[in-house]
């Protein structure tokens, strides 16, 4: 387990205080905010990589999730942000358009997303523990370190050792209302975006640069690419990161 006992706290359920074991991996803002945001062909390496553990496995079915597929929950903090419809918005962004579109599914089935029937708080304390990622919408963060009134980032806690390199079992998504109110293409590059996060991709160096067809680095974060969705570059580096092979 971890240092951290789970509980139903806002805004981290899990960790009360966010200088332990607390990584902030992203950030992702709107469009005139003018910060480093990603490069898709990169991802954490060495002792230290910030990605959630389950990435190295599949253990499933195709209608029931195993230990090593990767569960998530979905909460609304904000009365502008319907529940329901958000959920629903965010598991078809994920899960449930054309194959070519969504991470699920990505490196032969390591990545297999699997939404909790119940909004995040409504779980009990020992499901919530085996659910690895967390999404939670609100009109700002200002108790998550760099999350604050414009970003959305995501926080790695949690972490365990093993394969050669720690990595982390509990992640979570912090994204603003204004990013995701549209339930649109807009909406759905914030969500991949942070989801590429979850699963070990990285910012690069500054805005705009190192431009290539990737969700991680669109039109939002000062690249000409429009795209919403993870890209085959995308996927081939969340590939190689569920195959120990991110080592560059």
């Amino acid at each position: 387990m971890s240092l951290h006992s789970p509980k139903e706290v806002s805004p981290s359920p899990r960790s009360p205080r966010w200088i332990v074991l607390a990584w902030v991996a992203v950030l992702s803002v709107v469009a005139w905010r003018h910060v480093p945001v990603a490069y898709a062909s990169h991802s954490h390496t060495g002792s230290t990589q910030l990605h959630i553990s389950t990435i190295h496995g599949n253990n499933g079915t195709a209608t029931a999730p195993g230990s090593l597929d990767e569960q998530y929950c979905i909460q609304s903090h904000t009365g502008s942000i319907d529940q329901t419809r958000m959920a629903n918005f965010i598991e078809e962004t994920l899960a449930k358009l054309a194959s070519a579109n969504i991470w699920d599914g990505t490196g032969s089935w390591k990545v297999d997303l699997w939404r909790a029937a119940k909004p995040c708080h409504q779980i009990d304390s020992a499901t919530r523990a085996s659910i690895g990622t967390e999404y939670h919408i609100n009109t700002d963060w200002p108790n998550v370190s760099l999350c604050g009134t414009y970003y959305s980032c995501v926080v790695h806690d949690n972490p365990v050792y093993e394969g050669g390199h720690t990595h982390f079992k509990w992640m979570y998504s912090y994204l603003q209302a204004e990013h995701v109110s549209g339930y649109d293409t807009r909406a759905r590059k914030f969500i991949n975006h942070e989801t590429g996060h979850v699963l070990g991709l990285k910012d690069p160096a500054g805005y705009g640069t190192d431009c290539q067809a990737s969700v991680m680095h669109n039109d939002l974060y000062g690249c000409p690419s429009t795209v919403w969705y993870p890209t085959a570059n995308d996927k081939a580096a969340v590939t190689r990161i569920g195959n120990y092979q991110n080592t560059y």
